[in-house]
């Protein structure tokens, strides 16, 4: 059977419940007649975080580096990708959390996101480089994904790079489409020290479109970190059940399911617990509405959370939207809490 290949390594879109990933994805962009293909997009926003403290921090930049620039070239079986992120708010392509100097951070104004090559064969897509890992693309339905109110920023989904904002350099990728099927492999090959994923490491995904019932999306996606684990060092991953369906025209649900031991930033001790997410998207012309719930049950039981998120988008023009977004993610032993809000506008060209 003919497998196609399917997008690969493109920019970080998401996906409305109901869809395929990035089907409604801005980055695109017109086509010189050598088949290279320049895309971009380019977001600022302000957002306020505040703690159950009562102190607050305000920031007017795009602290999660959803401003991309990139360029996609095919020629004959060769594909290839190359994406750097920015900050037009200060300038810097990394996040707030790192404080730049020679000696302690090297910051840049361009950040490289993902860059790889490989071959379109009737078996699949199969290259190397720096991709985004199948466990964050497959399932992905936050809207607002790299921005101060996203789900993986404020306990919705899990983080890091064995989680939902896992990209991996120094990896083998396969990606295959057979029908309603959709497989994708990642495979680490750096034994590096610096490596944000080393040899061993491996990431996989399985999904299934209008597979039986049209509009229904379900399926699998995992990580495994090899050098994590017990006394055998035997690894440690996350695991991620996904699906979402199209109710009726305009109206989609979407829920995931993680099992977590690598959930960096989401449940402090160890990372262990699991994240149940359901939500939905509900679209009024040319507004979408998302809402999301979340529990987080923690290994250690005062580290248990409920976050929900709440989120306006407002298509301008087919390539600017303007968003208003708030979550909130409060522990449920303390009745402590922290809140997200913001307000951004993005670009794509």
């Amino acid at each position: 059977m003919l497998v196609t290949m399917s997008t690969v390594a493109v920019s970080s879109g998401s996906a409305v419940a109901g869809g395929e990933y990035g089907a409604d994805s801005k980055m695109s962009s017109g086509a010189a007649g050598s088949g290279v293909h320049f895309y971009g997009r380019i977001y600022v926003g302000f957002d306020r975080n505040s703690s159950g403290a009562g102190t607050s921090t305000d920031g007017l930049r795009d602290n999660g580096q959803k401003s991309r620039l990139g360029i996609k070239f095919k020629e004959g079986m060769l594909v290839g990708n190359v994406e750097y992120k920015f900050d037009i708010g200060d300038g810097d392509g990394t996040s707030d959390s790192k404080t730049c100097s020679a000696t302690l951070s090297d910051c840049r104004t361009f950040n490289l996101h993902i860059g790889n090559l490989g071959l379109a064969t009737p078996l699949g897509y199969v290259g190397a480089g720096t991709f985004e890992s199948p466990y964050k693309t497959f399932g992905q339905y936050d809207l607002n994904m790299d921005t101060a109110v996203a789900m993986n920023q404020n306990g919705g989904q899990s983080d890091g790079t064995f989680g939902i904002a896992g990209n991996w350099e120094s990896a083998l990728s396969y990606h295959g489409k057979m029908g309603p099927v959709t497989l994708a492999y990642m495979y680490g090959m750096s034994d590096r020290a610096n490596a944000n994923v080393q040899q061993g490491d491996y990431s996989y995904a399985i999904k299934f479109n209008d597979f039986l019932v049209p509009g229904l999306e379900f399926g699998v996606a995992a990580t495994h970190d090899n050098e994590e684990g017990g006394g055998g060092n035997s690894g440690a991953g996350n695991k991620k059940v996904f699906a979402s369906y199209k109710v009726m025209p305009g109206l989609g649900i979407f829920y995931s399911e993680e099992d977590t031991e690598l959930a960096s930033g989401t449940f402090a001790t160890n990372g262990d617990g699991e994240i149940l997410t359901v939500g939905t998207h509900y679209t009024m012309g040319n507004k979408v509405i998302q809402f999301a719930l979340t529990q987080g049950d923690a290994n250690l039981a005062a580290e248990d959370y409920k976050t929900i998120s709440l989120s306006l988008q407002n298509n301008l023009s087919k390539n600017t939207d303007v968003v208003f977004g708030y979550s909130r993610k409060g522990l449920e032993s303390s009745g402590g809490s922290t809140r997200n809000w913001g307000i951004g506008i993005t670009h794509s060209f």
